[in-house]
């Protein structure tokens, strides 16, 4: 069962969910360009984009939503942007409530320029999320379907694009007592943040490859292997000058 868009708005309103989007919010900060020359597209809560997009004077940015809040109305899988014209995606929790997400990655791999940017957010059930598989405990959580981290790095490789950045953020249960909630506050201000793994949601940083056009004078054969003056990526320097 995939997440509902409106159990996860819902969520976002309890003590734990306001506390996890106010990391994602100071992280995806750090990592994202939002200069005035790049066009970028938000999906996601409209609570965190709005937050997110707060002092934003980028007229180029389009917050996506079927909700009455965003400045277009569109589904994922089918957006009105043009190939290749999009610099810079932001998707959080967009694959986790999409019941075909790897057609919605595919829409917006179609969107999105060559070195172009992606951050995607979601949540991860290798974490103490994994508590609701278990336990008969009611949660938003329970028996749900979750794109994980191994999940979507193969979908990166797939389409070419350039992992440069996973953090896992927020490794508190998500529980709204507010006692114990602070109890487990060492879990993000110890030893255990400096962890990498195990937090109940992940973001990834990615970069579109660009492969550009080899002519055919800049290339020969040796011993059957192809070698020669390869724009990008440069994987090694054994060709022949």
């Amino acid at each position: 069962m995939n997440f509902k868009s409106n159990e996860i708005d819902n969520w976002y309103q309890s003590l734990a969910g306001r506390f996890n989007s106010k990391l994602i919010i100071s992280h995806i900060k750090k990592l994202f360009n939002t200069s005035s020359d790049k066009n970028i597209v938000y999906f996601g809560p409209n609570e965190i984009i709005k937050k997110l997009l707060e002092n934003n004077n980028n007229f180029n940015t389009f917050y996506v939503s079927l909700s009455k809040y965003g400045d277009l109305s569109a589904e994922i899988e089918k957006l009105p942007f043009q190939e290749s014209s999009i610099d810079n995606v932001v998707l959080i929790h967009s694959l986790d409530i999409n019941e075909n997400p790897h057609a919605a990655f595919r829409e917006i791999d179609r969107i999105v320029k060559d070195d172009g940017q992606i951050v995607i957010a979601g949540f991860n059930k290798i974490s103490p999320l994994m508590i609701y598989s278990i336990l008969p405990l009611r949660s938003i959580f329970k028996n749900k379907d979750y794109v994980g981290i191994n999940r979507l790095h193969d979908w990166m490789s797939l389409f070419s694009y350039e992992v440069q950045q996973i953090i896992n953020i927020n490794k508190i249960p998500p529980i709204n007592n507010e006692k114990i909630f602070r109890y487990f506050g060492f879990l993000n201000n110890s030893f255990f943040s400096k962890i990498n793994y195990f937090g109940i949601s992940y973001i990834f940083f990615a970069k579109k490859k660009t492969y550009k056009f080899i002519l055919s004078k800049n290339w020969h054969k040796r011993d059957n292997i192809i070698l020669g003056k390869f724009s990008k990526p440069v994987i090694h320097n054994n060709y022949e000058r």
